[in-house]
């Protein structure tokens, strides 16, 4: 969708928002995936956009997947994805709980048990920050190592407004200064949050350049990644949760916490990093091949980018 499309679609947003937020959540869920269902329906450009990248996501996978089914159930819950959490804003507990089924709760609470923190390692699959919106409401005390997210709740973004040694404000990263973690200073801070016992909640999909990156094959490509979760892992001791959020078609999120697990401290030392970023992308790809409508951005990658590794292999 155009740029021009794009604008025209938040300020629709912005003005059925709260409108919306009066019905139950999850009809509400299903009506924002409405919007691009329909956008799939009236604009030819797109459709033929949607099951294209459809057709070449299931060439990559080895996935007979039907574009004229799947396209329009992606198109749908990209718009869910771009609302982020905005809809949940002002919402009540209670009203709340009727939009998520929650599994795994437990390895969470057992990693955090383990006094060294937790690492909640998400994805950009489907509502990526759903989960995070959830650990709040939930009293978890969660820190994001990423760039800031844009267009958040208004409840959300108070949440980022903690400052001091384990407050939120400096450990936002940022995509301009070249580095994915930063800075080594933003590592220690994280690592004092995880000291601390807190949860970091950060994505382990994310493609970067520069230093703390392996070059990792996701989807039949190989790009560059990120490999900061691993490191901090492996320096921290901390366990790493993988969480998921596929959006279903009743409207409703499911968070899925699975098993913690842990990066030996020697990793980085014998040269083992690409294999946790690699197994990461391993997972990453099978909720994919379940969820092909919960893929939001993956199936649009280009193959010839800043972020593609031309010519090179995973090691």
């Amino acid at each position: 969708m155009e740029r021009r499309g794009l604008i025209i679609r938040k300020w629709f947003l912005g003005i059925i928002l709260p409108l919306l937020r009066r019905l139950p959540l999850p009809v509400a869920s299903r009506m924002i995936a409405g919007i691009g269902r329909v956008e799939y329906r009236l604009f030819p450009e797109l459709r033929s956009a949607f099951d294209a990248a459809v057709g070449r996501g299931g060439t990559r996978l080895g996935c007979t997947w039907d574009p004229p089914v799947v396209g329009p159930q992606l198109c749908g819950n990209q718009v869910r994805f771009r609302t982020r959490d905005r809809l949940l804003d002002g919402v009540s507990d209670e009203r709340l709980a009727a939009l998520f089924s929650i599994s795994g709760r437990e390895a969470l609470d057992s990693a955090l048990g383990r006094g060294k923190g937790a690492i909640v390692l998400s994805s950009h699959f489907g509502g990526h920050l759903l989960p995070a919106h959830w650990l709040f409401r939930q009293g978890y005390p969660v820190r994001f190592y990423m760039e800031r997210p844009r267009h958040v709740s208004r409840y959300m973004n108070r949440q980022f407004e903690t400052d001091g040694p384990l407050g939120q404000q400096k450990l936002f990263i940022s995509r301009a200064k070249g580095d994915p973690a930063g800075s080594a200073s933003s590592i220690l801070r994280a690592a004092k949050i995880l000291g601390a016992g807190m949860i970091i909640y950060l994505a382990g999909d994310v493609r970067w350049t520069g230093p703390n990156t392996e070059v990792a094959r996701f989807m039949g490509q190989n790009y560059h990644f990120s490999a900061t979760w691993v490191r901090l892992a492996a320096l921290t001791g901390a366990p790493v949760v993988p969480v998921f959020c596929p959006m279903l078609a009743d409207g409703t999120y499911h968070i899925d916490f699975r098993t913690a697990f842990h990066v030996p401290e020697d990793a980085p030392r014998h040269g083992r990093i690409l294999l946790w970023v690699q197994s990461y992308l391993q997972t990453l790809e099978d909720e994919v091949r379940r969820h092909p409508d919960n893929s939001n951005e993956y199936f649009f990658w280009s193959g010839s980018d800043e972020f593609t590794a031309v010519g090179e292999h995973a090691a």
